[in-house]
């Protein structure tokens, strides 16, 4: 009983980080200065970004739904969750970079959905808590990829 406690309480971490992430402004550096040089410096979103952070919204609701499936053991919700992400998945904007380890990246969490998937339909508790483990560490490393790739531009 301790350990599934245990699990579930980083699965909640993770996802609390992850939300505080996504609200944190792109970079402290730029918060620090000037209100002037502030204003000088920004720039109104692009389309694609302000497409890009709405789609990864998307993908942050239904990973919380899965979540809230795994913590009150809905199989229904969890599969409704990974259904979503599956959806998201398939989406074009959801390969945003064509580099290889974007690509290998992207595959990976479509391989993991569909585990989660499975585990949800076959109502297996702890594979479905594993698969969402598995979702969050690759959601990080893409994010981590995308970071480097960005900062080397």
């Amino acid at each position: 009983m301790r350990r599934p406690f245990s699990l579930l309480l980083v699965i909640v971490a993770t996802l609390l980080g992850m939300t505080w992430l996504l609200q944190a402004p792109a970079s402290y550096a730029a918060d620090k200065t000037k209100p002037a040089e502030k204003d000088a410096k920004e720039e109104k979103p692009g389309i694609k970004k302000t497409v890009l952070r709405a789609f990864m919204r998307k993908k942050l609701a239904a990973s919380q739904s899965i979540l809230e499936g795994l913590a009150v053991e809905d199989f229904d919700l969890i599969a409704e969750g990974a259904k979503q992400l599956k959806a998201t998945a398939g989406a074009a904007e959801f390969m945003a970079f064509n580099d290889p380890e974007y690509v290998e990246h992207a595959d990976d969490f479509r391989r993991i959905i569909n585990k989660l998937a499975v585990a949800a339909k076959e109502k297996r508790l702890d594979g479905a808590t594993l698969a969402f483990l598995d979702i969050t560490m690759s959601c990080v490393e893409c994010h981590k990829h995308v970071r480097r790739g960005a900062v080397a531009k």
